[in-house]
């Protein structure tokens, strides 16, 4: 690879495999090589090599302009080795550090209004999920979540598009597993002690989606509902906490105890049982999985779900209240 016009050729190499190259082609800026006996290679998005410059070179820091994503859902990695390797669904985000960081380091992704809707910092990667298969995607194992580097040297982060998940204890934390952004601009801001850079990029629609009749503001649509159902979520996962922390306490009264262990019984489902009915923090993460199950405009059903829910949600809310406020325990 060569910056200067052919005055001096470096290597590029990377994980390739010595062997003759048949043929070389940049196709939808992605290189991709032919081998011989070694099948294809590609290298994703060399967007990065076409923007280095002897200033970016030669920065402390420097922020990349990344390409337009498209919103796509699959899983990347095969099930054995020998399984062809997917570039991550998401959006590219790369980077450069060429000395030391000094102070805090921190990406953000904000959308067009500017408002944040996810905060990455080094080591703040989680175990991997598991197998599954996204809509017109492979089936394969998800990678695990893209780490944000502060070592010196090029760095690449792929955000999912996804949005912070809901909070509650079978979720773990806010951090993964929300809803796909919906297409439109957004911006990458990193930060690194007192610098710091802003690119604004683009999510496109599955243009295959797009063929089927699917419009942006149907996806923009699916994300507010979705949106709506992960906060029923957190809502409904806050609430049974509340429960079991009042049922927790040693000084409850039988009569709250009772109606303590009904409210409980109503959000969660029962654990010792073969067929259980799911209860309503189940049914909000059904409802969730269904609604974004796939690249389209909530159906009737949805909202009718969605506000059944909600009210369930809130009457066990008003009970919970009741019975605390009554045994002066809220």
């Amino acid at each position: 690879v060569l910056f200067d016009g052919g005055g001096r050729w470096q290597p590029f190499q990377q994980n390739l495999p010595i062997t003759p190259i048949t043929d070389i082609k940049v196709h939808r800026q992605d290189l991709v090589l032919s081998t011989m006996g070694r099948s294809f290679w590609i290298l994703d998005n060399v967007t990065p090599l076409h923007q280095m410059t002897a200033t970016v070179a030669g920065a402390r820091y420097h922020l990349f302009q990344p390409r337009t994503a498209y919103r796509m859902q699959y899983g990347s990695s095969g099930r054995s080795p020998s399984d062809p390797e997917y570039p991550p669904p998401g959006v590219m985000i790369d980077y450069v550090i060429s000395g030391s960081v000094g102070g805090t380091m921190r990406l953000e992704i904000l959308d067009r209004s500017g408002s944040v809707i996810r905060t990455f910092v080094p080591d703040s990667a989680r175990p991997a999920e598991g197998a599954g298969q996204g809509m017109r995607g492979p089936f394969g194992a998800r990678r695990p979540p893209a780490r944000l580097e502060r070592a010196v040297g090029m760095h690449r982060f792929v955000w999912d598009m996804r949005y912070p998940g809901p909070l509650g204890p079978r979720t773990g934390n806010a951090d993964r597993g929300g809803p796909v952004a919906a297409p439109g601009q957004y911006q990458a801001r990193l930060t690194i002690g007192d610098w710091s850079a802003a690119r604004t990029f683009e999510i496109a629609i599955d243009p295959r989606v797009a063929a089927d009749g699917v419009s942006e503001q149907d996806l923009v649509e699916q994300l507010r509902v979705a949106l709506e159902v992960r906060d029923l979520m957190s809502e409904a996962a806050a609430t049974l906490s509340r429960v079991r922390t009042a049922l927790s306490a040693a000084d409850v009264s039988a009569g709250t105890r009772e109606t303590l262990r009904a409210l409980d019984a109503e959000l969660a489902t029962a654990a010792d049982m073969a067929y259980p009915q799911p209860m309503l923090v189940d049914q909000i993460r059904y409802l969730s999985g269904m609604l974004s199950r796939a690249d389209q405009a909530p159906g009737g059903e949805a909202y009718q779900r969605l506000a059944e829910l909600s009210v369930w949600h809130a009457r066990i809310v008003t009970r919970l209240d009741a019975a605390l406020g009554a045994a002066g325990e809220r």
